[in-house]
Order: C-alpha cells, then structure tokens, then sequence
C-alpha cells in the first residue's frame, strides 16, 4: 500500500521535474500522485502546466475547479478550452461544485501503457537473452571444431546473423519498453512497429514450418494484435503523437 510520504515525495519530485523543464519526468511523477489521490490540488495544477494536448489541459482545470470550486484562475484558464455550451456549468462556483470528479483519461490509459512496457520488456529479454546465449555458443563451437581455422561456411554465417538479429531485436525491444514507460512519443510508434513486426513475421514462420503450426500462429497473431490495440488505447499518454 502507498503512503502519503510516498505520495508527497513522488509530488516534490514531479514539481520539481516541471520547474528544470524536464516535462516527461514530470508527467510520470505527477500521474502516479493523483492514481493515488485524485484530490491533490498540487499535483493536477502542475500537470496542467506541463501537458500539451489541450483535452488533457482541460481535464486538469476541471479537476482543480471541482476540488476547489473557488478557484477563480482555474475557472478563467479553463474557458478558452470549453465549448460554448458548457461555459455555464463553470460560470459559478456553485455550478462547478456540482460536477462529478472528473476521471483522466491519460491517468486511466497509463496503466495499459506500463502493461505494453512490460510485455515488450520481458519479451525483449528473452530474445536479448537468447541472441547472447546463441553467439557464445556459435564462438565456442568454431574454435572447439577449428572451423574459424580456414573458412566459415553459409552455414556459420546464417546462424550468426541469426543471433545477431536476437540480440538486436533485443536491444530495440528494451529501448522501447523504457520509452514507454517514460511515455516518450518513440516508444509510441516503436511499440506499434515492433507489434505489427511480431504480426507480420510469426503467423509467417508458422505456416512455412513443416508440419504448419497452426497453434503458434493463432497465438503470436493474437498477442501481437492486442499489443497493438493497447498501444492505440493508450495514444493520450504522449502529448506530442
């Protein structure tokens, strides 16, 4: 269970984060202050200050004016991003006290985006894994058999572009996983290009295997899918996409 110290430092971190420029620091920070208490007045005044998408500007505006329905700069920040028929609900702060919480979406959506991060971080891991694992083995292999003595075959060179591309793959995989969690816009599209890769290349090698694995390509079709679909579900975390 958090505790408040927890949730005052993350909040000292997060406003302090804002004040050096470092916005993204600043948004993981602050997002994790009102998972815990949608009530910290603090915490949504300076998320406000460091979003750019003007929906989620809005929604802390909105927030600070519910916790505090007296707070006039609120209430006269938020006007611009209203519609001209909700401007009433706010002219008051008899009104404004009579909204429901609002619920953010980014705050919502950040859950979805830690799961992609972490999918992407123990997936990525595997291959990483695997790819060292594989090119020790091939190194071991040549120089116990002396076949890096006169030449190396096709064959040599095929299974070590392979593990290469392990490790590669790993590499990328883990950079994304962190973008993500950092909620960087490139962690936003890597995701989406490495789950359309996974899409596109598994169900691939399963029918070209002999016999097809048919259960193989239903399961890295789907996975890849939702990890798409996740991706997409999670866009209103990054500001700049």
């Amino acid at each position: 269970m958090v505790t408040q110290y927890e949730i005052e430092t993350w909040l000292q971190e997060g406003i302090g984060a804002a004040k050096a420029g470092h916005y993204e620091q600043a948004r993981f920070r602050l997002l994790d202050v009102v998972q815990q208490d949608q009530t910290n007045e603090a915490a949504w005044f300076w998320l406000y200050h460091v979003f750019y998408n003007n929906e989620d500007k809005r929604i802390c505006l909105e927030n600070l004016i519910i916790i505090n329905p007296y707070n006039d700069w609120a209430r006269q920040e938020l006007l611009p991003y209203l519609p001209p028929d909700e401007v009433s609900q706010y002219s008051s702060p008899t009104n404004a006290a009579k909204q429901s919480p609002a619920q953010a979406g980014v705050t919502t959506n950040s859950i979805t985006i830690k799961l992609v991060a972490a999918f992407w971080a123990g997936i990525s891991l595997i291959f990483l894994g695997g790819g060292v694992i594989a090119v020790a083995e091939w190194l071991a292999t040549g120089v116990r058999d002396g076949g890096f003595a006169n030449y190396i075959t096709v064959t040599q060179l095929f299974e070590l572009f392979i593990a290469i591309v392990f490790v590669m793959v790993g590499i990328v995989g883990l950079n994304v996983a962190i973008a993500l969690f950092i909620r960087s816009p490139i962690g936003f599209y890597g995701s989406l290009l490495l789950a359309f890769a996974l899409l596109l290349v598994g169900p691939t090698i399963s029918l070209i295997a002999t016999p097809p694995n048919y259960l193989s390509l239903v399961c890295t079709g789907g996975i890849s899918g939702m990890i798409a679909f996740l991706t997409l579900a999670g866009q209103s975390n990054f500001d700049d996409t």
